[in-house]
């Protein structure tokens, strides 16, 4: 009963947020962080509430970025694309590919620093737009989109056939 769950849906991809997308909460903690260190390095005397606070605020920064990343991902399965929204309570959104059906509009979103550093959002309207989802803050977008569209086209002929 198992490998026939499996079977059903094998997940041949499993994509989370890039870290890249959290350069910001990275780059804070980080300096934070080092300023505590160069702080101590120093013997400069801060108040033993300023160390605590900064010391917080960074480790804040750098946890934050990596919850998030852990609170989302995206399965990219033979037969439908899976996003999984929470750890304990969570939502997940599931989109089919229908051997009928197709995905008629796939764009990627990126600003000049998601493209300088190789990642971005990808947009998927399937069906009548009832199915709409995106897949935030990827790496490699382009690859992800070959991949989906890859999928679409083997659901279209289940059989290996090209009509």
């Amino acid at each position: 009963m198992v490998k026939e769950k499996q079977k059903k849906f094998d997940i041949p991809f499993i994509i989370r947020k890039s870290r890249k997308s959290y350069v910001i909460e990275y780059s804070c903690g980080t300096f934070l962080l080092i300023l505590l260190l160069l702080s101590y390095l120093t013997s400069m005397n801060l108040k033993q509430e300023i160390q605590s606070f900064i010391l917080g605020l960074g480790l804040f920064a750098l946890a934050s970025a990596e919850i998030s990343r852990i609170l989302t991902s995206y399965k990219i399965g033979h037969d439908k694309i899976e996003v999984v929204h929470g750890l304990i309570k969570q939502d997940k959104k599931n989109v089919y590919y229908h051997p009928l059906g197709f995905v008629p509009d796939i764009n990627i979103k990126q600003g000049r620093l998601q493209r300088v550093l190789g990642y971005g959002t990808i947009y998927v309207a399937a069906g009548s737009g009832g199915n709409s989802f995106e897949i935030k803050d990827v790496d490699d977008p382009h690859k992800i989109i070959e991949v989906i569209e890859k999928q679409i086209e083997i659901n279209k002929h289940p059989e290996g056939k090209k009509e």
